[in-house]
């Protein structure tokens, strides 16, 4: 499933960047997430993606120090994106609970959106800029995105 999910991404992305010149993902994290993140790093067709023009962002984080196994970027990075040649500066990681806004969850999540505000352009209509792909996962007490039911 994961090789598949990966050979479709690879594919959404190129006709992204052949259309507009760039694309825009956003990530999940989980035994899911990182799967498909792991087959994206193995698939020969990889190099395919202009990582250079590809923005990254994250749907869900956990508010823990940067380097944290448990953050999702965290765990992004090892299964993929220590493995290809990403602009930094495209990578747009949540803020950590050790960042500039310490423990103030509330201050980071404001930080968050401000950069996503920063990216979104008028023709997004609003605050957030459109994404070429955002991918969800279904944990397994059937959260998506952080949101756990009940």
């Amino acid at each position: 499933m994961a090789q598949a999910a990966a050979a479709r991404l690879i594919t959404r992305i190129v006709d992204a960047q052949s259309s507009r010149g760039e694309a825009s993902v956003v990530l999940t994290g989980g035994r899911n997430g990182n799967g498909l993140l792991a087959a994206l790093a193995a698939a020969p067709a990889r190099d395919a993606i202009d990582w250079s023009r590809l923005d990254l962002w994250w749907g869900d984080e956990r508010f823990l120090p940067e380097g944290d196994p448990d953050r999702n970027v965290t765990q992004a990075r090892e299964a993929l994106l220590d493995a290809v040649p990403l602009d930094p500066k495209r990578v747009h990681a949540m803020p950590a609970s050790d960042g500039p806004h310490g423990s103030d969850v509330e201050a980071a999540a404001a930080a968050y959106a401000a950069e996503l505000d920063a990216a979104a352009g008028p023709e997004d209509h609003g605050p957030v800029p459109a994404f070429d792909v955002l991918m969800l996962g279904v944990g397994p007490d059937t959260h998506v995105a952080s949101l756990c039911p009940e």
